[in-house]
């Protein structure tokens, strides 16, 4: 700021104002994906739960399609394993096994 002068020259409010929408850019760009990066674990608990009551129930079997909420999950045999598959909010295909331990 220049001597005796009072109040912000234009080139500074510039400049903040840059800086400041910097920033929010940033910060809604790391928000939107810890948002999703949230519904992806809210689907791989879900996941989870559903891979332990098949293995808890003995519901041994051919492919089955189980949805739960927005999220479609496939349980699958795979040689001696109980499997289950489902797509992430990325449109990543994800997968979780478990041995049957017979």
């Amino acid at each position: 700021m220049y001597k005796n002068c009072k109040g912000f020259t234009f080139f500074e409010l510039l400049i903040s104002l840059s800086v400041w929408s910097g920033v929010i850019v940033m910060i809604i760009a790391h928000w939107t994906i810890i948002m999703i990066e949230r519904e992806n674990k809210k689907a791989e608990t879900i996941a989870n739960q559903i891979l332990y009551e098949v293995m808890m129930n003995g519901q041994i079997g051919n492919e089955t399609v189980v949805v739960r909420g927005t999220h479609t999950f496939s349980l699958f045999m795979r040689s001696n394993e109980q499997c289950v598959r489902w797509e992430d909010r990325l449109k990543r295909t994800k997968e979780r096994c478990e041995s049957l331990g017979q």
